[in-house]
């Protein structure tokens, strides 16, 4: 028994030790102070302030009228009121629009064929053809959804108005043209934007560069000087790196229980993005995230030789978790290699989850997949960490003593 109370007080001491040392070394470290800063409240709003318009609206476009018929002109009037795209007539030809799209003055090109007009009265099948830059996605999409529907619509017309020709009433002729009305809802993002889309997955991804970018510079710089048994003397004894694992772990959660509900609570809010759920349900499910970060953090910043290592090692690594989370591309077209890869990812549950919970309007329940992932995420990298803080201590201990 007295073996046992011995025990807790010692790992008591090792805990509120490695949670003292470690706070302070943050708060004093102005590198850390900045980054965190930097990552998680400037990156975010001025990510959030570049995507705040939501959706692009008046895309120029340069429509060449080959026809200058009613008809035509009436077409053009149609694609001119929808708010998405601009209608530039000025065009003559196609070569002479290429150059203003080439000189980026518009981004896409319609052209209206030469007897359009007459085609469409005798029964003729003509077609509108229509160029984007499908190097832009949201303007290839913009351009070609407005210059879809406005077609579709325009055909809709002229249909209904063959079957009034024929004596037919309007509600007759409208129902004959459709007789399945398709109702479409966009569940969600109801305006499609992409701030609303990308900003909820922004976040998760910064909280984990953040994380495993501030572990990365404090162990680095220990890794330097030689100074991690000196931070944490009690480390190489039996039953202390759990302890330590623990206490750096709480710092780390303990700060992002600050930084999250400002990111959610306040850049959101700001930029008018959507949370849809409980602020206790996102700090529930943060919590293996965090925890598997700071672990994972640990382990990998012991092959940090410098504190610059830890920089440019996740500055790379960053563009290739959110290609993995599988919210840029399907997961399902991924091969099986990279397939298991995106599993051992925190960020790939953590934003899979966090996205689900704020956006989605989902049960906790809903997101207990990518919990329960977490939680055997942190029980690995809690593994790992410890290794990896047994050999980097004991190397440095060995060096010492050569020294």
């Amino acid at each position: 028994m007295n073996f046992l109370i011995k025990k807790y007080f010692q790992a008591k001491i090792s805990f509120w030790n490695t949670v003292s040392t470690e706070w302070n070394a943050i708060k004093n470290d102005k590198a850390i102070i900045s980054t965190y800063i930097s990552l998680t409240f400037l990156v975010l709003i001025v990510y959030t302030y570049i995507y705040s318009n939501e959706v692009v609206k008046e895309v120029p476009v340069a429509v060449i009228n080959q026809d200058e018929s009613k008809t035509s002109r009436d077409y053009i009037a149609m694609l001119n009121s929808t708010e998405g795209v601009i209608a530039i007539t000025s065009y003559t030809d196609l070569q002479e629009a290429k150059l203003a799209y080439y000189a980026n003055d518009i981004m896409g090109i319609v052209i209206i064929p030469k007897d359009f007009g007459n085609d469409l009265r005798r029964n003729r099948q003509t077609t509108i053809t229509t160029y984007a830059d499908a190097s832009n996605m949201i303007f290839y999409k913009r351009v070609l959804e407005e210059v879809s529907t406005i077609t579709g619509y325009f055909n809709a017309g002229i249909a209904i108005n063959k079957e009034m020709a024929k004596g037919n009433s309007m509600a007759l002729a409208k129902s004959n043209y459709t007789p399945i009305q398709i109702v479409s809802t966009s569940l969600f993002n109801t305006s499609s934007g992409y701030a609303t889309y990308i900003i909820p997955i922004l976040t998760a991804l910064i909280v984990q560069l953040a994380l495993l970018m501030g572990i990365g510079i404090i162990n680095g710089s220990r890794k330097e000087d030689k100074g991690l048994l000196q931070s944490f003397p009690r480390l190489l004894k039996k039953g202390c790196t759990i302890p330590f694992l623990l206490g750096k772990g709480f710092v780390y959660t303990a700060l992002f229980a600050v930084i999250l509900p400002i990111q959610i609570g306040i850049v959101y809010s700001l930029f008018s993005i959507p949370v849809r759920s409980s602020l206790c349900f996102v700090y529930l499910f943060s919590i293996p995230y965090l925890l598997s970060v700071i672990f994972l953090g640990i382990a990998i910043s012991s092959l940090f030789k410098r504190r610059e290592d830890a920089i440019v090692f996740l500055v790379l690594t960053s563009v290739p978790s959110l290609m993995l989370s599988g919210l840029s591309f399907p997961m399902e077209g991924f091969s099986p290699f990279y397939q298991q890869l995106a599993k051992i990812i925190p960020s790939t549950p953590g934003i899979n989850g966090f996205v689900k919970l704020t956006q989605m309007e989902a049960s906790f329940y809903e997101v207990s997949t990518e919990w329960n992932q977490l939680w055997v995420l942190t029980f690995w990298y809690f593994i790992l960490a410890i290794i990896a803080l047994k050999i980097q201590s004991r190397n440095e201990q060995k060096s010492k003593k050569l020294l």
